[in-house]
């Protein structure tokens, strides 16, 4: 509230705000002539005056204002403006309301200007110290590498690219931030800092992920199928982290590339109308069922390998035979693609094959303990294999 005793005493201090001693001196006329009570009464109330002349400005001076200097350099002259404006319009409503009757509505109209002002200076303060506070930990974010990509980094780092600000100062202490970014100039309200806007960013959600991961993890370790029960109990777990999950976080989940190379919402069975907010059920849903996909594939994958590992392990004599199976197939089919006549491969237990004339054509034979085995027909390789190896 204003000083009633500011107001009583403003109506000449106010005139002569930069001169402490107009005040005094304006009621000196050179030859007057006043009788000594006369003069001491003059001189009372120029005195009075004077004093709250001082008093006024030293109000005024000690209003709720702006350290100039914690201020960007940038802002200072904007800044250092609007503070003799309005410290001028003080005055001035100050000047005015010691002339008034308290009755009068300009008295109180003049009164609610000094007040707004002096709220004003909180305001302004209380604004340039929350956009130094948001740009600090905007850098600080960004040295982190926490800002989630569904935020838009592009006017952020236009915003932010340097300390050149342009702003202008409304008449409460808010302000609007000039923006030269990609789209043109944009100005931006101090409130939209904290609104649902493009200026307001959040960071990944690492909280959600890692839920994700220990699921991952848990799976993979199972090394079983995730089907009935166990599917009931694993969708029980991703519904309820989705379900309750908030928008920003959501999001993250979907632009983020925490636990993929490649994000959710670049996969070709994305629908970008799930976005929408009346489709934000849609959306929790469809997060749901892809990661619940991906448990499955990491489970059978996990299955598998495990089904590899507990396999019977090979002997010495089993590993030897499956190799000289393989010595003999290679060479019959490196002989079968231009045979001689009598070449021949040596099979196991006395068997063979070799290429003999057959009709003019030459043939692969079955050879047992030295001597054509005609009891047996080779048709194809099939057969050869079976000859040779069993």
């Amino acid at each position: 509230m204003a000083n009633s005793n500011l107001i009583k005493g403003a109506g000449t201090s106010a005139s002569s705000f930069g001169d402490l001693g107009g005040g005094f001196n304006a009621g000196l006329k050179t030859g007057s002539t006043l009788t000594d009570m006369q003069t001491r009464a003059l001189n009372s109330r120029l005195y009075q005056e004077r004093q709250d002349e001082v008093e006024l400005k030293n109000y005024v001076n000690s209003m709720d204002t702006v350290d100039v200097a914690k201020v960007e350099e940038s802002m200072r002259p904007e800044v250092n403006s609007y503070l003799i404006k309005s410290r001028n319009e003080y005055s001035e409503a100050a000047k005015q309301a010691s002339t008034l009757d308290a009755e009068d509505p300009a008295y109180a109209e003049a009164i609610a200007t000094m007040n707004r002002i002096n709220t004003s200076f909180k305001t302004l303060s209380t604004n340039l110290d929350g956009f130094k506070t948001k740009r600090e930990q905007y850098y600080q974010d960004t040295k982190d590498n926490s800002i989630s990509l569904a935020s838009n980094r592009v006017k952020l780092d236009a915003l932010y690219k340097n300390n050149e600000f342009d702003i202008i100062i409304g008449p409460n202490g808010g302000f609007s931030i000039a923006n030269e970014g990609v789209d043109g100039t944009e100005f931006i309200d101090i409130g939209d800092f904290d609104k649902d806007t493009d200026y307001n960013y959040f960071l990944r959600n690492n909280e959600g992920f890692n839920e994700i991961m220990k699921l991952t993890d848990k799976a993979q370790k199972a090394g079983q199928k995730i089907e009935g029960g166990l599917e009931e109990n694993y969708m029980y777990q991703i519904k309820g982290m989705f379900n309750t999950m908030g928008r920003e976080d959501m999001l993250s989940m979907l632009y983020d590339t925490v636990i993929s190379d490649e994000p959710l919402n670049k996969r070709e069975d994305f629908n970008p109308e799930l976005l929408n907010m009346e489709n934000d059920l849609a959306l929790r849903k469809w997060l749901g069922d892809t990661t619940m996909s991906s448990l499955k594939v990491v489970a059978q994958k996990s299955a598998a390998q495990l089904a590899i590992k507990n396999r019977p392990k090979e002997t010495v004599a089993q590993r030897n035979a499956r190799q000289q199976k393989v010595a003999r197939m290679k060479r019959y089919n490196q002989l079968a693609k231009a045979p001689k006549l009598g070449d021949m491969v040596q099979g196991k237990g006395g068997r063979a094959i070799v290429w003999s004339n057959v009709d003019g054509t030459l043939t692969p034979q079955p050879v047992f303990n030295g001597q054509l085995y005609t009891k047996v027909i080779l048709y194809d390789n099939e057969a050869v294999q079976d000859w040779l190896n069993n």
